[in-house]
């Protein structure tokens, strides 16, 4: 199915860190569909204007990804984000597959902020919070430290 992916690791109720993750795709710009073997579909932007301008659709450019879910030996349930090669070239030229690259990296990189999110909070919470609080809005968490993800 896939050509390229990373994976990333939940800690907490494994239901939670699932409507974490919709959240962060949501937020990224991605439509969700479920598929039948329990792997999440995630598509953003339109075929139709894809195929009509290729890369130069810009956010519009059509995107599909792919959340499969395991858990682990520690109980953490793993999201591995994946994506398909090759095709965006065929959508958009070298620029299309510049587009998809940079979807691909934003959507992981949501995820794994929120990867570290459920981590802190199975640690205690944020440096200077309540325990399982997240830092108040506009307030900076330590540096070097993910931050949670907007919704």
């Amino acid at each position: 199915m896939a050509d390229s992916s990373y994976d990333y690791f939940f800690s907490g109720p494994h239901d939670d860190a699932r409507r974490l993750i919709d959240q962060a795709l949501v937020h990224e710009g991605y439509r969700l569909e479920a598929m039948p073997n329990g792997t999440t579909k995630a598509v953003r932007g339109s075929l139709a204007a894809s195929l009509l301008v290729g890369g130069l659709a810009g956010r519009g450019f059509h995107v599909v990804l792919y959340v499969q879910y395991f858990v682990d030996d520690h109980d953490r349930l793993v999201a591995r984000i994946s994506r398909e090669l090759g095709l965006a070239a065929v959508k958009g030229g070298a620029i299309g597959a510049a587009r998809a690259h940079s979807a691909f990296v934003e959507a992981a990189t949501a995820l794994g902020h929120a990867a570290a999110w459920t981590e802190q909070m199975a640690q205690g919470g944020w440096p200077g919070t309540a325990p399982g609080t997240a830092p108040v809005a506009g307030q900076a968490p330590d540096a070097g430290q993910a931050t949670t993800p907007s919704t």
